[in-house]
């Protein structure tokens, strides 16, 4: 995530949110009345303020914004028909209609990508190609390491994810202790809409990512 390039709501309660700003929030229990769910949510929602709130500009200049949208046709959503971002989930459903997915939108030839939410400790990994990166390219790899460092996160952890099914007061995915330390949300919740492109002077060049949940 990158401050001030996406906003996040900070109501915690949600399933599968994939409107950015429209979190759904459980009302069969009075949430003011447990102690535990409000310990919960008042958590989460730090991470989230947290998260809005990093800085990279350690990472170099910033040089560019490279947009993900899907057309969907849904215009009772999107007044255009076109959702502005891409799920991590099921990219192969987006793909076929993302917007200028064979563009060449970066054309130095290694990058580093950092994945840092919904994780206590990020996840790095480099690209390497002699003709540069497109869209389709770029979803592909962040969506291929995201589910890595998922399956990592559950092996490594003791305390292991609950089921869906199994979520009462609380439907946000726990917080478990393994490799990446992820917490909130689901694979599932998680789209990709933005890749924000930084170079420093001596020509590396860091991706973060700006993810709807």
């Amino acid at each position: 995530m990158n401050p001030g390039l996406s906003i996040f709501s900070s109501i915690i309660l949600c399933l599968s949110c994939k409107e950015p700003g429209k979190h759904k929030v459980s009302t069969s229990a009075p949430l003011a009345k447990d102690t535990t769910i409000e310990y919960y949510s008042n958590a989460i929602e730090e991470k989230e303020r947290a998260s809005v709130e990093k800085s990279y500009t350690t990472f170099g200049k910033l040089i560019a914004i490279i947009m993900f949208q899907v057309k969907d046709g849904n215009k009772e959503d999107f007044d255009d028909g076109i959702r502005p971002w891409i799920d991590i989930n099921q990219p192969e459903k987006d793909l076929p209609n993302l917007i200028d997915s064979k563009e060449i939108v970066i054309s130095e030839d290694t990058v580093t990508i950092i994945i840092d939410y919904p994780l206590t400790n990020e996840f790095r990994f480099d690209l390497s190609s002699t003709n540069g990166f497109t869209r389709e390219e770029l979803v592909n790899e962040i969506c291929k390491n995201y589910f890595k460092l998922y399956e990592e996160e559950e092996r490594t952890a003791t305390i292991k994810t609950v089921s869906l099914e199994k979520r009462k007061k609380i439907y946000n995915r726990n917080e478990t202790n393994g490799k990446y330390g992820i917490w909130g949300h689901d694979i599932s919740d998680l789209a990709l809409s933005e890749i924000v492109v930084y170079k420093t002077s001596d020509g590396k060049i860091t991706l973060t990512l700006n993810m709807e949940s």
